[in-house]
C-alpha cells in the first residue's frame, strides 16, 4: 500500500486537492474518497458541535498534551480510530459527501465562537484546531492517489 505525502498548512488547500481527485484516482486504503470527505466533513462539524467525549478520558485528562506534540512530530498512526462513531458509512456518495466536506469548511471558517474540545487532545486553540483539520485531512487524503491520463 502506497501512499501519497500531503501536506496541508492551510485549510484553504483542502478542497482543491478533493476537486483535483475527482477528476480521476483510486484509493490504496479501506476507505473511499467519498467515505474520506464524510469523515472529514464529520470532524470540522464536530470542532464546533461537539464530539462524543465518552472515550478517552483518561488520554485527554492526563496524555493530551504529550499525544498532541507526538502526533505533530509523527502523524496520525494508520488505522487509529479516535471513536468508532466517526466511521463514515460504506455507502457515502461521492458527491454529497464532497458537498458536505465543502459547507463544513465554508461554516468552520466563517465561526468565530468556542470550538469544542477534540475527542483525544482536549481543548485546542484555534490555530491548533486549524492545524489538527490540516493535518488530519493530509493524513485521509494520503489515501488517494490521482489517475495520470496520458
Amino acid at each position: 500500500m502506497k501512499r501519497r505525502v500531503v501536506r496541508f498548512k492551510r485549510i484553504d488547500e483542502i478542497l482543491p486537492d478533493v476537486r483535483d481527485l475527482i477528476r480521476g484516482h483510486r484509493t490504496v486504503g479501506r476507505w473511499s474518497l467519498a467515505r474520506i470527505c464524510r469523515h472529514l466533513a464529520d470532524t470540522f462539524d464536530g470542532s464546533i458541535d461537539g464530539f462524543d467525549l465518552s472515550v478517552h478520558r483518561f488520554k485527554r485528562r492526563w496524555l493530551h498534551r504529550w499525544l498532541w506534540r507526538y502526533t505533530l512530530r509523527f502523524g496520525i498512526p494508520t488505522n487509529y480510530t479516535v471513536n468508532a462513531r466517526l466511521t463514515p458509512p460504506d455507502d457515502a456518495a461521492l458527491g454529497e459527501s464532497v458537498t458536505r466536506l465543502e459547507r463544513a469548511i465554508e461554516r468552520y471558517c466563517a465561526y468565530d465562537g468556542v470550538l469544542q474540545p477534540h475527542p483525544l487532545f482536549n481543548q485546542l486553540s484555534r490555530e491548533e484546531w486549524e492545524r489538527m483539520h490540516c493535518l488530519h485531512a493530509a493524513h485521509h487524503l494520503s489515501f488517494a492517489l490521482p489517475m495520470v491520463s496520458v
